[in-house]
């Protein structure tokens, strides 16, 4: 899959022995889910108590009008960054704002992603140990890749991210990582 979100352009492909990763430019994009920020710079989020927030959302049968189809996405904000608190968005791409009440809302900017897909295949061809849960391995990008690449994370306002397919029972069928990055001069 090359541009696979209606969001983005692929720029750049590049083989990584055996996996790829892609260099896509993003749209403006606008998102409807659940977000918990950390109540400092240092630590996490709640994630458990935001999980059970998005799992209570659909338990009362809220949904998101037009979500992007089969697709979702976890979204970890200011992670590059000790200047504001981080946060955990789960939810959808949407195309307005007109959404049900209890959804939380968050518009992002442009900008410029280097994409991999998580899996065991990328792994091997960063060097790097598989993903099990948790964190995103961001650093698969900004330490590994990125560096052989010429680029660097960037600790902008773009999240890192997590986007999720979905086959038609709604077992994930793939996962892709997306961390925000500047071409290095």
């Amino acid at each position: 899959m090359n541009s696979m979100h209606k969001q983005e352009t692929v720029l750049e492909t590049f083989d990584l022995n055996g996996a790829s990763a892609n260099l896509v430019e993003w749209g403006e994009t606008l998102w409807c889910g659940k977000v918990r920020y950390a109540e400092d710079n240092t630590n996490e989020p709640d994630v458990e108590q935001l999980m059970r927030d998005f799992v209570a959302l659909g338990e009362t049968e809220a949904s998101p009008h037009d979500p992007e189809e089969r697709w979702d996405v976890c979204l970890s904000l200011n992670y590059l960054s000790n200047k504001r608190p981080s946060g955990v968005f789960f939810g959808f791409l949407v195309e307005n704002r007109n959404q049900p009440n209890g959804f939380d809302m968050l518009w992002l900017p442009g900008g410029q992603f280097l994409r991999v897909e998580i899996n065991e295949q990328t792994a091997k061809a960063l060097e790097a140990e598989p993903w099990t849960g948790g964190v995103p391995p961001f650093q698969w990008v900004s330490e590994t890749l990125g560096p052989r690449l010429g680029f660097s994370a960037t600790d902008s306002v773009l999240p890192i991210v997590e986007y999720y397919h979905h086959q038609e029972d709604g077992t994930i069928d793939g996962c892709w990582l997306y961390v925000p990055v500047r071409r290095n001069a």
